[in-house]
């Protein structure tokens, strides 16, 4: 049955006194549709697998509250607290998020280590990597970037003497 199923997140409390749910999403992971009207596979921690589905999903303050058919006092929802959250695979519900973190950098034909971070400063994507015991932020920009090679994940820079 697990086969058939991919872990997304788990129920990490209840909210207020309906029975609502706060779901904590996998990290690396993101949704890409609405889960209203999705089935979502509770498994307990005696691993027991119950379907329920989500009647309702909206975010409060960045948490992520959802509601589930037949569940509707805090009593019920209680139950289902530290559940692990699965979907079918096949529901296209989430995607693994990108990242370049553990990506190795190239410059001029040298490595200079591993992408160790990254964030976006509204702007442009930045990539961070230690060189000589400094921590050097490159912006993902054609200036700095030559090419990147997502298969063999490795980054090829340009320009970096600007940087240092």
């Amino acid at each position: 049955m697990f086969n058939n199923l991919q872990k997304i997140g788990k129920i990490v409390a209840t909210h207020g006194l309906k029975g609502e749910l706060k779901f904590k999403l996998e990290s690396g992971l993101i949704l890409i549709k609405e889960i209203k009207s999705e089935q979502f596979f509770l498994e307990s921690i005696s691993k027991n697998l119950d379907v329920f589905e989500v009647k309702k999903s909206y975010f409060l303050n960045k948490k992520h509250i959802i509601a589930l058919d037949n569940i509707n006092t805090i009593e019920k929802a209680q139950k289902l607290i530290n559940n692990t959250v699965y979907v079918k695979r096949e529901s296209e519900l989430i995607e693994e998020e990108f990242s370049y973190i553990g990506f190795e950098c190239f410059y001029q034909n040298k490595s200079y280590g591993k992408v160790i971070d990254e964030m976006f400063n509204g702007a442009h994507d930045l990539i961070k990597i230690v060189i000589e015991n400094n921590q050097l932020w490159i912006p993902c920009v054609d200036f700095y970037l030559e090419n990147i090679n997502l298969e063999e994940k490795k980054i090829y820079l340009k320009q970096l003497e600007v940087l240092v």
